[in-house]
């Protein structure tokens, strides 16, 4: 079921991405050179959001098995710039998400457990981005964006076994850099859709682990990492607008 919901998340997207391109083909004559809404002096303000919906039954993993098991997760991206120089600018971007987890757990000596498990995270970047236009009527184009900031996660897990309520809290304190590359397409006059994965990336991360309110872990690590998430997929939606009237 899990991985029914994934395929049909990935035509949906896909399907709009195809309607998009459709549209800003037909639109593409409305717009001339002296329009070229990515040159020195333009800002731009977008919104990028993703989520996930999708339960878990009889999952057999390596040490528990997955009676039951809801997942529920958002999150929503703000974001915003200035073109320094034609196709380069610089900005900000400010993160938000929650997910929540719900099901009964068997461990392998058959134990249930009922697990609840919330997590809220915030983050705020420095943003800068590139693009390169794939055809004459700048419709089409390849980015690169890097992001620099750092973001905070607070979780919060309850599993009670045989009555037993065992509560965990754990934060999370990031500082990374990101490397994200990406297509945006051109729908309509001023504005634009994109779409990316992060392909690399280096973070350095501080956590902390209470159970039932007395300290229990402290970790520090720094990670580099070149994995690609494609099952997670996100559109943003985008307007470039001049700051002052010709």
């Amino acid at each position: 079921m899990k991985n029914s919901l994934i395929y049909c998340s990935e035509a949906y997207i896909l399907g709009c991405l195809f309607v998009l391109l459709s549209f800003s083909s037909a639109k593409a004559q409305l717009d001339s050179s002296s329009n070229y809404f990515l040159k020195k002096g333009k800002v731009y303000t977008g919104v990028t959001f993703g989520f996930d919906n999708s339960k878990i039954e009889n999952e057999d993993r390596l040490i528990v098995l997955i009676e039951d098991r809801k997942n529920n997760s958002f999150d929503a991206k703000f974001d915003g710039g200035y073109f320094i120089k034609d196709n380069w600018s610089v900005g900000g971007l400010i993160n938000y998400g929650s997910s929540r987890r719900e099901g009964v757990d068997v461990s392998t000596q058959n134990i249930r457990s009922q697990v609840n498990q919330a997590s809220k995270f915030w983050g705020i970047y420095g943003t800068t981005k590139f693009y390169i236009p794939l055809e004459a009527k700048n419709r089409f184009f390849l980015f690169s964006e890097v992001l620099l900031g750092g973001s905070f996660n607070n979780q919060l897990k309850e599993s009670t076994t045989d009555a037993v309520l065992t509560r965990t809290f754990v934060k999370d304190r990031v500082a990374e850099l990101r490397f994200v590359p990406g297509i945006m397409i051109k729908v309509v006059r001023g504005f634009g859709v994109e779409t990316g994965a992060q392909i690399a990336g280096v973070n350095a991360k501080w956590s902390r682990t209470m159970v039932n309110g007395e300290p229990y872990t402290k970790k520090e690590s720094v990670s580099a990492n070149l994995s690609i998430n494609l099952l997670r997929l996100s559109l943003g939606f985008y307007y470039f607008f001049d700051t002052k009237k010709n």
